[in-house]
């Protein structure tokens, strides 16, 4: 057989791979399991001015991809369990996409891989994502300080903490818009 059949052959079965994100589960299916399948998850979203955007990545330590922001509540009734983000980035070469929960006290509730296009040997265990849990935003929440070091997928581990870290300065950022500022009595 000449050689550029089997060189196009090879091609049409490695792009189709390349090509597509692998979806390891859905934002309806990770809403559900963050929030409750009965949970009321309401997409509000907001456009941050540059003032905003510079405060986030200071606080945050990591650049914000965009000035648009999507924050997914989740309530139970009239009862908030929890605010979602999606942050979509790359690790190595491949982009991945993670779910941040942020419980109403301003704390981490999950972290959980939604899409993952690097190899398997580079996705983060869950007990690893779960060492998360309950942290507040620092600049120590990064591998080997605040969460152990994730072994042979330092690139991952990177990623995942620079998200957790944006989300978290996010929240506290979209908190701060969202609190009324008490009115200013005019000086007689």
């Amino acid at each position: 057989m000449p050689r550029i059949p089997w060189i196009l052959l090879g091609v049409l079965v490695v792009l189709p791979t390349q090509a597509c994100a692998r979806v390891l589960l859905t934002r309806e299916a990770a809403f559900a399991q963050a929030f409750g399948p009965r949970a009321q998850v309401v997409a509000r979203t907001v456009y941050l001015t540059p003032e905003q955007v510079a405060a986030v990545e200071q606080a945050a330590g990591a650049k914000l991809a965009s000035a648009r922001v999507v924050a997914y509540r989740g309530a139970l009734g009239d009862s908030l369990v929890g605010t979602a983000y999606l942050d979509t980035h790359a690790v190595r070469s491949q982009m991945e996409t993670v779910m941040i929960v942020v419980t109403p006290g301003g704390k981490v509730g999950a972290v959980e891989v939604l899409a993952f296009n690097e190899p398997d040997d580079y996705l983060p265990p869950p007990r690893w994502l779960d060492r998360f849990d309950g942290h507040t935003l620092s600049k120590d929440l990064k591998p080997g300080l605040a969460v152990p070091s994730l072994s042979g997928a330092t690139l991952t581990a990177r990623a995942v903490s620079s998200a957790v870290r944006r989300t978290l300065a996010l929240h506290a950022a979209l908190a701060a818009l969202a609190t009324p500022t008490p009115p200013v009595k005019a000086a007689r």
